[in-house]
């Protein structure tokens, strides 16, 4: 793991916008998770009943926590942003749709080829590790809390984060408003050093909060720390022992569904980083017991298989393939860790996964293809072959969308010429997710850059939707095709085209690193417009490192006072671009109770201010949305791709 002096720049979350930590709801201000806003398949609403078997339970949104209460459920009126969390339909401010029992319906929208991108964005973006290239001058200038600043974005400094953001998180932690104390303890995971025991101490004690959501988030918090030592306390949780419950700060009642998820997840968080060796590989064991038993409720189970997925370690390997082909485990649990298999590296299921793209259950077929493009190479022949095939012919649209992924992943030339041929013919969702897979391919293997660049460039100019378009702009980005530049730049200039392939166009020109759309970019970020076409101008603004984006982004937040969606979005931005000289800004707001800045600000806030301190290159949380099962979708699963 970096140390803290390493880790100071900025982050794109596929969960982005819509703040990082709160759980449940429906929110209309910045959408979901990823740069653009992930609002797909997700969770909210009520915690509680059993998987009915039609689809994943408690799905729908609409309903959220009271404050401070965490216990009754109480109406959003008329869509208001509760909380950053969550997140409604892109802007609608409708709830959300749980898409289990729609997934064999080529019109639902959560099979659309933004939200694999919004979940798996991360790892191509790699905002902190573009600031961290910059000239070793700029690095210096904050030494002293980045006087002289201003020529350059300047990364946030060590001493910066020990006297100024960790004083204004802990503040966060005892804020009035819950949802600022659920951002405050995510964003203090994301700060604070593991080895100081302090902050072991200050998280262990948020456990028993009033607030169900801040539990949930403190559970997830102690898990982006990174110390193992709170791997026991999370394991009483997640079993409900009597000692569990007693930390969340009740004798006589279950520890709620929910929380028991995510301090399963928590303990995959932990071992994501160095693993368990020795005596503590134990929890494995657990975690895979927990997978196995059947519960009351599906999330019970499912935390310990996105688990299992993060920890990635062969030793329980057997086990997690004796659960996918026992025909008679849940559905989700199955097709979870199918990717879980895949994510570990396990080559021995392969042939089993290849028997599972038949399964008569859609959620295994979804995981199997994922786990497939994971772990097959080029030498995999009948693999590919078999890719190919359900590509084509696929019985239902998310397996052909995985499959077409998957064969971006594996990067052999009989896939490529199948995704290519997707790209000059195909239905939309062929194209789309085809000009994806090829992006992809060429992140990896360059030298197939240059044929797949010309073709999608071709296609772009003769598309005639947005979306088509906005896939094929971020391909182009991925490829780093630069005779795409101007084409790109002069269609965000010429006021024509939707919002949201703006949007797009402003990630690719940053992928592409062309300085010169920055005034184009900068007047869009500071549009008193779409929410979402605003963040990613401010990532895109990041990738160029704009020495002035934080200038142009506080200016929209004093202008905005009254306006929650905009000013959220202006401020999570401002964590985005991951400049020193948004320190000041944040924490006034978080330390500013009174009419001032509005709780919803404050709690967006803690979010921006952990991303300026985040000790990881690239969020830990992403690991759960990086080559998500996300169509095989539970309420607990729900929230944590909302969440940044």
């Amino acid at each position: 793991m970096n140390k803290i002096s390493l880790s100071l720049a900025l982050l794109v979350v596929v969960a982005l916008a819509s703040a990082a930590f709160a759980h449940g709801g429906e929110y209309n201000g910045p959408s979901g998770g990823g740069s653009g806003g992930y609002d797909g398949p997700g969770g909210g609403g009520n915690t509680g009943g059993p998987d009915p078997g039609g689809g994943p339970a408690g799905g729908g949104g609409g309903t959220t926590p009271g404050a401070g209460g965490g216990g009754g459920s109480t109406p959003n009126p008329g869509g208001a942003p509760v909380r950053p969390g969550g997140g409604g339909g892109r802007g609608t401010g409708g709830g959300r749709t749980t898409p289990g029992a729609k997934a064999k319906s080529e019109g639902n929208q959560f099979l659309d080829w933004d939200f694999w991108w919004d979940l798996n964005e991360d790892r191509f973006l790699l905002l902190k590790s573009k600031v961290r290239s910059m000239e070793a001058a700029s690095t210096s200038r904050d030494t002293f809390f980045g006087e002289s600043e201003g020529d350059s974005v300047v990364q946030v400094s060590t001493a910066r984060i020990r006297k100024e953001i960790m004083p204004a998180l802990k503040l966060g932690l005892k804020d009035p408003y819950y949802d600022a104390r659920a951002g405050a303890a995510i964003a203090y995971g994301k700060v604070a050093d593991k080895s100081e025991p302090e902050a072991l101490d200050t998280l262990r004690k948020l456990l028993a909060d009033t607030d169900k959501i801040v539990q949930e988030s403190t559970c997830l918090a102690l898990g982006i720390l990174g110390n193992k030592a709170a791997v026991p306390d999370l394991l009483e949780i997640a079993k409900n022992t009597p000692k569990g419950r007693k930390l969340v700060g009740t004798d006589t009642s279950d520890v709620p569904t929910r929380t028991r998820s995510f301090a399963s997840v928590a303990i995959g968080l932990i071992g994501a980083r160095e693993g368990f060796v020795g005596d503590e590989a134990n929890v494995l064991n657990e975690l895979a017991d927990l997978a196995k038993i059947d519960a009351a409720h599906i999330d019970i189970q499912m935390g310990p298989a996105i688990a299992l997925q993060l920890v990635k370690s062969e030793k329980v390997a057997q086990d997690i393939l004796a659960i996918y082909k026992d025909t008679k485990a849940k559905r989700h649990v199955r097709a979870h860790l199918a990717v879980a298999l895949g994510k570990i590296g396990y080559r021995a299921a392969i042939q089993d996964l290849r028997a599972g793209l038949r399964d008569k259950e859609t959620y295994v077929n979804y995981g199997s293809a994922i786990s497939l493009g994971l772990l097959a190479n080029k030498e995999d022949k009948d693999i590919i072959k078999e890719l190919v095939n359900y590509a084509k012919r696929a019985p239902n649209p998310g397996t052909k969308n995985f499959a077409i992924m998957a064969l971006g992943e594996i990067g052999d030339e009989s896939g490529r010429a199948t995704l290519m041929e997707f790209v000059k013919g195909g239905q939309l969702a062929e194209k789309t997710f085809a000009a994806l897979g090829l992006g992809v391919m060429g992140t990896k293997n360059p030298s197939t850059s240059e044929e797949s660049g010309q073709l999608i460039l071709e296609s772009y100019k003769a598309a005639k939707n947005d979306p088509e378009r906005s896939a094929f702009a971020i391909a182009l980005g991925l490829l780093n095709y630069q005779k795409s530049v101007e084409t790109l730049r002069g269609d965000l200039t010429d006021g024509k085209g939707s919002q949201k392939l703006k949007s797009y166009i402003c990630l690719a020109l940053g992928l592409l690193n062309d300085k010169n759309s920055i005034p184009a970019i900068q007047g869009l970020a500071a549009e008193k417009g779409d929410q979402d076409l605003r963040k990613r101008a401010a990532v895109a603004l990041g990738l160029l490192k704009d020495p002035d984006a934080v200038a142009v982004l506080e200016k929209v937040i004093l202008e905005s006072k009254n306006t929650k969606a905009i000013l959220g979005a202006a401020t999570v931005a401002l964590g985005y671009i991951g400049d020193t000289k948004a320190v000041p800004i944040l924490t006034k707001m978080v330390e500013n109770k009174n009419s001032e800045f509005q709780d919803v600000s404050r709690a967006f806030a803690t979010v921006a201010l952990g991303f300026l301190g985040d000790k990881d290159d690239i969020p830990l949380l992403s690991r759960i949305h990086e080559n998500s099962n996300y169509l095989a979708d539970t309420e607990a699963l729900g929230e944590l791709l909302t969440i940044l």
